[in-house]
């Protein structure tokens, strides 16, 4: 698809050497910041973990270079204009012994359609229907028009489990994958895995692993400083120049599709009025941040896209202009003093702490004042979704869901939007939006994206901070390590310690 092939010229993989040898193709740890969900229901983000953990596959996959590629089927065509089919491997078995066929897909796929709460990128609202249309052949039927539903099949959300997964209301993950690595035991805190001899991709080299979820960026720095870590995923960008003293760990880095902003409630007093969002977009230093919080790894953003990627408007950045914020306050009739927001962001990203002092610093200097709210993204989350909320810093990948911007505009910016925390709704982007899911051409396509993302950042629906880079800190003795630019893997076939 062409619309993934723009990532080719932005990511670099990461390939390292050195020894450590634990028993028979050796043993990793890796770190991860964000704990799952409870139950590890593949609707939520715990699909994520079990991707990059080398459990979990799908349909089709966004390859290290962007593109899209075969996985557990091996081609598909739009048979028509809603109804895609997709031609299975013939020799991929679930990780219990049992053969991966149409029926088991079609299962594991209309199960994440029946849950009650489905995913953004893989919900009845866009999909009618999964069936099995011979052994090997999963047919998908859309509720409307789209083009992208290949993409759509390459979410971790629509991974495949085997039917034994679903019983007595539960997920089982032993033995119901398909990727090179097998968990033996999954708790909220950690899984452990061996290696799937039987994988269909290979043999893995690695014969064990483990991943352990820690929100402290500190703490997996020190792991992998000690080698109780072999990689140490989202590390704060602070520690790289401590890290950097390290013999035998590497820092690795590439920019991602992840941005992030400063999200207002756009339906909540003052900032339902565009001249006090527009203020603060304007008192607010991006590149200051960039620099001071992230020493360097970031840059000030211009919209929800970076610059480089296809569907970012030609634009320059808002400029960093407090007497014209206070201005536009005056224009909106609103006295600065007047105005008192709580910012609530956080712990498992400890940056957005420090981005948070220095939006509240920024800001007290027009005369908004800000108190600010440090908590866990679990008890963040139902807040801000719900709108209980004034203004929230949030780190968020515009491909998380489906590697094109249509879900996150979708989830995030339609009226009703699965994650629509600015509580926005516009027709007219909806109709935009609508428009792109049925436009073929990738250029076509991204004019629309383009327009959308120039209207968010003109209205200020949100403050667009900076755009992210992955920083994983990697032991020497790791091979084969690469960082993907949607953060799909991590645990792959190919990985080893020499």
């Amino acid at each position: 698809m062409k619309a993934c092939s723009f990532l080719a010229g932005l990511f670099l993989a990461a390939t390292t050497t050195a020894s450590l040898a634990q028993g028979a193709g050796g043993q990793i740890v890796m770190d991860e910041n964000l704990p799952p969900p409870a139950g590890w229901a593949l609707e939520t983000d715990a699909s994520n973990p079990l991707m990059r953990a080398g459990c979990l596959e799908a349909l089709t996959r966004i390859d290290f270079d962007g593109s899209l590629k075969p996985s557990l089927a091996v081609s598909w065509k739009q048979a028509s204009p809603t109804v895609w089919e997709f031609t299975l491997r013939d020799n991929v078995s679930f990780q219990n012994g049992q053969k991966l066929d149409a029926q088991a897909v079609a299962e594991s796929l209309t199960h994440a359609l029946k849950v009650q709460v489905p995913s953004r990128s893989f919900s009845p609202k866009l999909i009618q229907s999964v069936e099995a249309g011979g052994p090997n052949l999963v047919r998908v039927t859309s509720t409307e028009p789209s083009v992208i539903v290949p993409i759509r099949m390459a979410s971790p959300n629509t991974g495949i489990l085997a039917p034994s997964a679903f019983q007595d209301g539960r997920v089982n993950l032993l033995g119901t994958c398909t990727g090179p690595f097998t968990i033996t035991e999954a708790t909220p805190l950690s899984l452990k895995l061996k290696r799937n001899d039987a994988y269909w991709g290979g043999r893995p080299h690695i014969a064990e692993a483990a991943v352990r979820f820690l929100p402290d960026g500190n703490v997996r720095v020190t792991q992998v400083r000690t080698g109780e870590a072999q990689i140490a995923r989202n590390i704060p960008p602070t520690s790289i120049a401590t890290l950097k003293s390290v013999r035998n760990v590497r820092v690795e880095r590439v920019p991602v599709t992840r941005t992030t902003a400063l999200y207002l409630n756009n339906k909540k007093g003052p900032l339902a009025n565009m001249k006090v969002r527009q203020a603060i977009q304007a008192a607010l230093d991006t590149a200051g941040i960039a620099e001071a919080v992230y020493e360097g790894t970031a840059r000030a953003a211009i919209g929800p896209f970076a610059p480089g990627e296809p569907w970012a408007p030609k634009s320059k950045p808002v400029p960093f202009d407090p007497e014209h914020a206070k201005a536009l306050l005056r224009d909106a009739g609103v006295k600065p003093q007047d105005l008192r927001f709580e910012l609530v962001t956080y712990v498992e990203r400890s940056e957005l702490k420090d981005v948070a002092a220095v939006i509240q610093e920024q800001l007290k200097q027009i005369g908004i004042n800000l108190d600010i709210r440090v908590i866990n993204t679990s008890a963040m989350e139902p807040e801000v979704l719900a709108g209980r909320y004034d203004m929230a810093i949030v780190s968020r990948s515009h491909m998380s869901d489906v590697a094109d911007p249509i879900s996150f505009f979708q989830a995030d910016y339609a009226c009703g939007g699965a994650y629509n925390l600015s509580q926005y709704c516009q027709p007219e982007v909806d109709a935009e939006i609508k428009k792109a899911g049925v436009t073929p051409d990738p250029d076509a396509r991204n004019a629309i994206y383009a327009r959308i993302a120039q209207r968010l950042q003109d209205e200020a629906v949100d403050v667009f901070l900076i755009h992210e880079q992955a920083i994983d800190a990697i032991s020497n003795t790791v091979k084969n390590y690469r960082l993907h630019p949607l953060n799909h893997y991590a645990l792959t076939q190919q990985l080893s310690l020499d």
